[in-house]
């Protein structure tokens, strides 16, 4: 599942790696996810260790005692001096760097940032360990869009520029697996029938995902 609202997704700010609380809209959104978690049953709980998403974990598992692994590599992609900026400013500082990401975001050098071949290798590389150790378990990992997009263009063999721009990953969406030694089959892709309209999001791309 994604993390709930953050400050920054409030502000349309792009996040990566920085990080910000959960808005009274976050905390809501969470906690109105826990009524359908408690229903599944969860044997193990992975979290990024980013406080946007280790925040979201503990609003939605209270009811269960089940210890939280924190993984730094669960994190959202690095976007490196982009990272706290709206895409405008981006676009101000950096020669429209943000409407020529909107076309390729793989042709696009952002300083001091980690490339989406190397992203997307750390979190599917990440997400197979994890599977091959819980086989025949139901697992819960509360991470990121930009996380949650790189594992369905792996699993679905789709172009990951393609799914950046055009899959919508709504905070506190959960997309649901089930992963055998054969093959992955996909259940539901960003379920938010949790909540109301009021409290589903509308943002840029980039923090429809991070």
């Amino acid at each position: 599942m994604r993390h709930a609202e953050s400050a920054l997704n409030e502000q349309n700010r792009i996040q990566g790696h920085k990080d910000s609380r959960l808005t009274p809209k976050g905390l809501y959104q969470a906690r109105q996810l826990s009524k359908k978690i408690k229903k599944i049953k969860i044997d193990k709980i992975y979290s990024s260790d980013l406080g946007r998403a280790y925040s979201t974990t503990l609003e939605i598992v209270r009811h269960t005692k089940l210890p939280i692994v924190r993984d730094p590599l669960l994190r959202e992609i690095h976007l490196g001096d982009w990272e706290g900026m709206t895409p405008e400013e981006v676009d101000s500082l950096y020669e429209r760097g943000y409407q020529k990401w909107l076309k390729k975001p793989s042709s696009i050098h952002i300083p001091k940032a980690e490339s989406l071949r190397h992203f997307k290798r750390r979190v599917t590389t990440r997400v197979k360990a994890i599977a091959r150790a819980n086989r025949g378990k139901s697992v819960l990992i509360v991470t990121h869009g930009g996380v949650i997009t790189a594992l369905l263009s792996e699993w679905l063999k789709a172009d990951f520029d393609h799914l950046l721009l055009n899959l919508q990953i709504d905070n506190t969406s959960l997309t649901r697996v089930d992963e055998t030694d054969k093959h992955v089959r996909l259940k539901t892709i960003n379920d938010t029938s949790h909540l109301n309209e009021k409290y589903k999001n509308e943002h840029t791309v980039f923090n429809k995902r991070s």
